[in-house]
């Protein structure tokens, strides 16, 4: 096994290590927390800040050594070799083909969205000058005393 390989699978078995870690530490403090209610204390709280933080600073090491590993990968510029390699797969390119041929059609449809767009931006103009014009005129005070009727007489608030 060469040193790439090596250090990417350090990197995730220490991720994993973590999460596992981590994971365990959670339901520990769950377990406690509601054996601690069911001793008489149904108000005490199952995770605090202090279990949490010792439960954290119990396993950073192991936190600050993956992430240690991530940085050393970067810097010495490993990474996984088979990631993001193109296959010459005949359905794919059948498929590009295809997408080639519909470049037209989504130029069209772009063209359609954005005067949708431009549609809705007016649309929402309009409102505002609408609300803005209600609000000038009065109509906003009279819409509030309908709705304080409505919940005071209909629904029995007062």
């Amino acid at each position: 096994m060469d040193r790439k390989k090596l250090i990417l699978s350090i990197q995730s078995a220490l991720c994993v290590l973590w999460v596992v870690l981590m994971a365990a530490a959670a339901i520990h403090i769950y377990r406690d927390g509601l054996a601690y209610q069911a001793q008489g204390h149904p108000d005490a709280w199952i995770f605090t800040r202090e279990k949490v933080t010792a439960a954290f600073g119990r396993y950073l090491p192991v936190l600050l050594l993956a992430v240690l590993t991530n940085i050393v990968g970067v810097v010495i510029g490993v990474r996984d070799e088979n990631q993001d390699k193109p296959v010459a797969d005949p359905d794919t390119i059948a498929l590009y083909k295809k997408e080639r041929e519909n470049r037209r059609d989504a130029a069209e449809e772009a063209a359609r969205k954005q005067r949708l767009r431009i549609a809705r931006i007016a649309v929402l103009i309009v409102a505002v000058i609408f609300v803005i014009a209600g609000i000038i005129n009065g109509s906003m005070e009279d819409m509030l005393i309908r709705a304080v009727n409505i919940c005071t007489e209909c629904v029995g608030l007062g």
